[in-house]
């Protein structure tokens, strides 16, 4: 009897990266329909999706759990805004800047940040974003509490913010497949599932968690930078704020925690869902987010999107396989189909 063919990590990445860079290309031809309205909540969508998505390999596939994502936010928007306001230097110098600048922060905190472990490793990010509210709010330099006003002249707005922030979201989702797909991937959910007897395998935990953090914080500092863009106006209130930290927790872990399309999901219902729709009454708003958080953590903790998959895709599958797949013990349980 011939052997099925298992396909790789690679063939099994191909239709979803295919479908990332049409989707992407899309996007960008996109822009010139959209009115400003419309423009403008893409690219918060977009930012949002970053960020979630950022958490999201950092937390559900190396497991970290991190509440740092606003000091890398707050990294990249005000190296951006310091850079236009303080240097004659373009835009996409100081763009770039957000990138290395959130970068070379979660190299320098890796020393004592990893050395951590749960609980802790969480309470760590924290003190470090509230360090550089503080600090930034008495920076005067950097404007200190009333922040930095950049100039509108020379910064992009409109159709090209929108493309800017559709480029670093198609990244983040970029990192978020190269993991999920890529033996790197699989030394990193190892690390997560088991630290000792990844450890005792041979896999290096502080240098796969290293390589976890640094590329995710960068992508947490680009979304800075589209923020600063997109407000013109940056302050430790705004950037710095921990509610970033708190909506990247909630738009991934709703969504999907460990899964692709999860913060996809995650960032239409927690922003788009419930932040919109309740915009003019925010206490309601965080009193419902945070039902909604406790309910998914005790009665659905892999998240929506798997719940859905499962109810729309699984059962179809399920009807589509073959007595020679039956035979041959082929996975075709409710992740392995659901996943991207």
């Amino acid at each position: 009897m011939k052997t099925p063919s298992v396909p790789t990590g690679a063939s099994k990445a191909l239709w979803p990266a295919a479908s990332l860079a049409a989707l992407t290309v899309a996007a960008f031809a996109l822009a010139p329909a959209l009115s400003l309205g419309q423009l403008d909540l893409s690219v918060t969508l977009l930012t949002y999706l970053t960020i979630a998505q950022a958490w999201n390999v950092l937390a559900g596939f190396s497991g970290q759990i991190s509440l740092g994502a606003a000091a890398f936010m707050a990294t990249g928007g005000y190296t951006t805004a310091l850079t236009l306001v303080h240097t004659g230097l373009p835009w996409p110098v100081a763009f770039l800047g957000a990138g290395v600048g959130a970068a070379l922060l979660a190299l320098l905190l890796a020393v004592p940040l990893l050395r951590l472990r749960g609980d802790y490793f969480a309470v760590g990010t924290l003190a470090v974003s509230i360090a550089i509210q503080a600090l930034l709010s008495n920076w005067n330099w950097a404007g200190g509490a009333s922040g930095l006003t950049l100039p509108t002249e020379r910064i992009p707005s409109g159709g090209n913010l929108y493309q800017i922030a559709v480029l670093v979201a198609a990244l983040a989702m970029a990192l978020t497949l190269y993991v999920r797909h890529s033996a790197f991937g699989l030394r990193l959910t190892a690390v997560r599932d088991n630290e000792p007897a990844a450890a005792g395998l041979g896999v290096s935990v502080y240098w796969h968690r290293l390589a976890a953090l640094v590329p995710t914080s960068a992508l947490t500092g680009l979304a800075g930078a589209v923020i600063a863009f997109q407000f013109v106006v940056i302050s430790p209130d705004g950037v710095a704020s921990v509610n970033w930290s708190l909506n990247a927790v909630l738009m991934s872990v709703v969504g999907g925690a460990g899964t692709v399309l999860g913060p996809v999901v995650g960032v239409g219902v927690v922003y788009y869902g419930l932040t919109r729709l309740l915009q003019d009454q925010q206490t309601l708003s965080l009193v419902i987010e945070g039902l909604l958080l406790v309910l998914i953590v005790r009665f659905a903790p892999q998240g929506v999107w798997p719940l859905v998959c499962r109810a729309v895709r699984f059962p179809a599958a399920r009807r589509r396989v073959s007595p020679a797949t039956a035979e041959t013990g082929s996975d075709s349980s409710p992740q392995r189909v659901c996943q991207p």
